[in-house]
């Protein structure tokens, strides 16, 4: 056994805290951020490998605190081990600029208020080289170049350019959403990526990270529960996205990933997205900081709450009022405003125009952001399947060709006949684009009557035809949300009694999943399925409710069994419209695609439609509805441009 040598252990604790070029700018603004700074700069060459820059305007340090920040477990932020029972720091470590030093050739130049110079300090893999007094205004500046000069295995790992800027402009972002009053700014190559005023709202940082188009569907949200406070902006259920790149957590100001806040969010939208697409969001919460251990990680990401449960309630209540508020308004307004040529579904989807207030905030914030007005009716439900926006920006800036593949786009590409065919005048003159996106949205506006009989296309779709639209339906879907909502309103009846079987239904479970049935006999229950022991792993179902049928009643209790084993970390009572979802499996056969409908059949699919509410979705998340308005098949036909 030996104690390794101080250069060693630096490299070692610099794997754990400067992962790539992005950890190194998160270290570093942060510190910013700590020294109070309200101006940083952040400035990367060739993504942050060659160089890394930033520059604040905070409090800065004298010589003697600056040459004792870069020495190891250094730090100003605590004093005894219960200070890490009250961090409102985003540094307390005390160990970043130690390992980024020992990594990289590291300049640090600081000067407080009070000092007529700064303080420069160069050190280069770990070795301090120099200190010196040299010119400078007030705050700090960190220079960091050629980060792994002296871990060549290090560097290899590295991703491609637009992959470590893309971490990079990310860390920056998530800090300039967290910071109002905080002003950032973004060189890449010496090429602005990103400005933001100090004296930009949550709002308009969003916008101008991403675009007005894209705020325009986001809502404000605020509230407090259970003692943890909740404000930031959410996406309407018209705005999603197929990962969970747009969703953003912070705890205390600090940028956070936590499974329980991410499932309430999502969790909070339930039943009101399509399947596949998550929500959007932008999450400030905050409460006390002995309620959160923010030491679990070593890159301080992740946290942990006392009670993970509370937590996650706190944001699925919060969150989804606030969904429920937005389609109360969104049902108002097909009361009160007259039906309009546009396509409805996003008008209803849209909340860039519900109040005046958002109106007068919306205009305030095209002249903020340098943004042209667009043109009316051009958002749609289409916003919620990633459809690129004119006016939306890319997220990525674009990046220098290196020589290598300068040379590759130098060689002719050889098209295959067909694609040169396709891109001919001739092929072109009719355009599918032309004729808009028809998607799924999470609001239509009511049916205006029905038609003597819906037409049946390809055994699986209703279509009927309204005065402006063409509502396009899924009977297969229809069906599924219909036994659905039966099963729910028959199960929640106070008159409900289950339908008691002549033979009971013997099902065998693993011994591991006995004590789950055994403990859960009041969840089946609630569920319509009556069951009890039997002896050993044997259990007995003695009643089900009607709708069920027996011979899927097995596979049901097997699903439940997989969910319920996978812990109990949140209230089982809120997994009840989950646990609905898997056993309306064993409800009796819906309809299928494929089948030919009597016309009694279809019309008694269209009532049950006419009866539902919002979202039209089954119970799997797949859409139910679309529409094809008279505006886009005008446009499909030339008629209008």
């Amino acid at each position: 056994m030996r104690i390794l040598a101080d250069d060693v252990a630096n490299k070692i604790a610099a794997g754990e805290v400067v992962e790539r070029p992005g950890s190194v700018v998160k270290e570093l603004v942060e510190n910013a951020l700590d020294a109070q700074a309200t101006r940083i700069t952040v400035r990367v060459v060739g993504a942050g490998r060659r160089l890394i820059e930033v520059a604040d305007n905070g409090l800065g340090m004298g010589e003697q605190d600056a040459l004792l920040a870069i020495e190891r477990h250094a730090t100003s932020k605590i004093r005894k081990a219960d200070d890490l029972d009250s961090i409102a720091t985003l540094g307390f470590r005390g160990e970043a600029l130690a390992s980024i030093a020992s990594v990289s050739r590291f300049e640090l130049v600081t000067r407080r208020a009070r000092d007529e110079s700064a303080t420069r300090i160069q050190i280069d893999g770990g070795v301090l080289r120099d200190v010196s007094q040299v010119g400078a205004s007030v705050g700090t500046r960190v220079t960091v170049n050629r980060l792994y000069f002296n871990t060549p295995v290090r560097a290899k790992f590295l991703k491609g350019v637009t992959t470590e800027l893309s971490h990079c402009i990310d860390t920056v972002q998530r800090h300039a959403l967290a910071n109002p009053g905080v002003g950032f700014q973004f060189l890449h190559n010496e090429k602005p990526v990103m400005d933001i005023p100090e004296m930009a709202t949550l709002r308009e940082r969003a916008a101008l990270i991403w675009g007005l188009n894209f705020v325009k569907d986001m809502t404000p949200l605020s509230g407090e529960y259970g003692g943890l406070k909740l404000e930031g902006l959410i996406g309407t259920p018209g705005l999603t996205r197929s990962s969970r790149s747009h969703q953003f957590f912070f705890m205390n100001g600090r940028p956070v990933l936590n499974r329980s806040i991410q499932f309430g969010f999502e969790e909070a939208y339930r039943g009101l997205l399509t399947v596949g697409r998550r929500p959007v969001g932008i999450l400030m919460l905050s409460t006390h900081p002995r309620f959160v251990d923010v030491n679990i990680h070593p890159a301080k990401r992740e946290i942990r709450f006392r009670d993970e449960r509370a937590a996650r309630e706190a944001v699925r209540v919060t969150v989804r009022q606030a969904m429920d508020a937005l389609a109360a308004e969104s049902a108002g307004a097909e009361d009160t405003e007259p039906p309009r040529e546009a396509n409805v579904t996003q008008e209803l989807v849209s909340q860039g125009e519900t109040t005046t207030a958002e109106v007068h905030e919306t205009k305030a914030l095209e002249k903020a952001v340098g943004v042209p007005e667009p043109k009316k009716n051009v958002i749609n439900a289409g916003a919620a399947f990633d459809a690129p926006t004119p006016s939306e920006p890319t997220e990525l800036p674009t990046v220098e060709p290196t020589q290598e593949e300068l040379a590759a786009e130098a060689v002719p590409k050889t098209r295959p006949v067909e694609e040169r065919v396709a891109s001919s005048d001739a092929q072109t003159e009719f355009s599918v684009s032309n004729m808009g996106t028809v998607v799924p949205g999470a609001v239509f506006q009511p049916m205006n009557g029905l038609p003597g009989e819906p037409i049946q296309l390809f055994d699986s779709y209703l279509l009927v035809p309204q005065d402006d639209r063409l509502l396009i339906i899924d009977q297969h879907a229809l069906h599924e949300r219909l036994n659905y909502d039966s099963l729910w309103d028959d199960l929640n009846d106070s008159e409900y009694a289950a339908q008691q079987l002549v033979v009971p239904l013997l099902v065998d479970v693993p011994p591991a999943h006995s004590k789950l049935i055994e403990s859960n006999i009041e969840l089946f229950a609630k569920l319509g399925i009556e069951i009890e022991p039997f002896g050993g792993g044997t259990f007995q179902v003695t009643g089900i409710c009607h709708l069920y049928d027996e011979s899927l009643i097995g596979d049901a209790i097997y699903q439940i069994l997989e969910q319920l084993a996978q812990g109990d970390l949140f209230d089982r009572e809120d997994f009840m419209a989950g646990f609905l979802r898997l056993v309306t499996e064993a409800c009796k056969a819906s309809v299928k695609a494929g089948d030919r409908l009597s016309p009694e059949e279809k019309r008694r699919l269209l009532d049950g439609f006419q009866r539902m509410r919002p979202p039209y979705t089954c119970p799997h998340g797949r859409p139910i509805i679309t529409e094809l308005t008279l505006h886009q098949m005008e446009k499909s036909f030339r008629r209008r441009q």
